[in-house]
């Protein structure tokens, strides 16, 4: 079993991290996933985690020591990730959708419902320093995915 500690850390993780404490969930581990990317590319500016991608600012009203505030958002469900990019401005069409799994050697990972209330198929995911989570991706078409889903291939 992976254990984190502080140790840990402060070697593999970029030095925010001291700002928070991860959930005890979060563990190396492959979960398939998708992330809208918003350069309509699968590169590093469309996988840097909520904290990098505000300036190094925690979202407008977040707590500072929110792991999710930290975290590269993801999604398991195609649905999640549709809804995700019409609430959220940044995602205008078009947009790049990515298909992948949260590769351990990146970082750790967990099901945010498994450490805080809530419903939807988001997926935090805590990136090592220097780590390069677009490697694990594939560009997919939205259309293409949702018809793959509902006939069950």
């Amino acid at each position: 079993m992976f254990l984190l500690n502080k140790t840990k850390i402060s070697k593999v993780f970029p030095s925010y991290f001291k700002n928070f404490d991860l959930p005890k969930e979060a563990k190396e581990q492959s979960i398939e996933v998708y992330r809208a990317c918003s350069t309509r590319k699968i590169d590093r500016e469309s996988f840097l985690n909520s904290y990098e991608q505000n300036g190094f600012n925690i979202e407008q009203g977040g707590d500072p020591n929110d792991p999710s505030q930290y975290s590269l958002s993801t999604y398991f469900r195609l649905k999640d990730i549709k809804r995700f990019v019409i609430i959220n401005s940044r995602f205008q069409p078009p947009w790049t959708l990515a298909k992948g799994f949260t590769d351990p050697n990146c970082g750790v990972s967990c099901k945010t419902s498994e450490y805080k209330p809530r419903k939807d198929s988001h997926v935090d995911w805590w990136l090592y320093e220097d780590s390069t989570p677009w490697m694990s991706f594939m560009e997919v078409d939205y259309e293409e995915e949702r018809n793959r889903i509902s006939s069950g291939k």
